[in-house]
């Protein structure tokens, strides 16, 4: 199956982890974002920020599900789970506290407590 993992940019080390086991599980990610450069200052960055958002993008739209690493501080995360849910995208959200968006809930999206919930319902 193919994935994308997404999670809160300074957690890197966790999405890694993530990607790792997934991978170790047969799975293949359409894109590693942990291996970009940061490009903060967005607005100092533009050509870099918009190639890394395309391709970004299109890794979302190339993935058979979407897994949403929620962070009480994520962003982009956000974003991606309305590229998922725009595209047809069945998205997986790990996390263990109340909903960050009335988005949880839409029929694409599935929220549960592990990864380990994730590796079962995918092997």
């Amino acid at each position: 199956m193919k994935i994308f993992v997404s999670g809160k940019v300074g957690e890197e080390g966790n999405v890694r982890a993530v990607m790792k086991l997934l991978q170790e599980a047969g799975h293949e990610l359409t894109f590693d974002w942990t291996k970009i450069d940061h490009l903060r200052p967005y607005d100092e960055n533009v050509a870099a920020c918009r190639e890394t958002a395309i391709k970004e993008s299109r890794s979302i739209k190339d993935a058979d599900v979407l897994i949403v690493l929620a962070h009480e501080r994520g962003v982009g995360m956000y974003v991606e789970l309305g590229i998922a849910i725009g595209s047809g995208i069945p998205v997986r959200v790990v996390t263990d506290v109340e909903s960050r968006t009335m988005f949880f809930h839409h029929p694409l999206v599935k929220k549960v407590d592990s990864l380990e919930q994730i590796l079962k319902e995918f092997s």
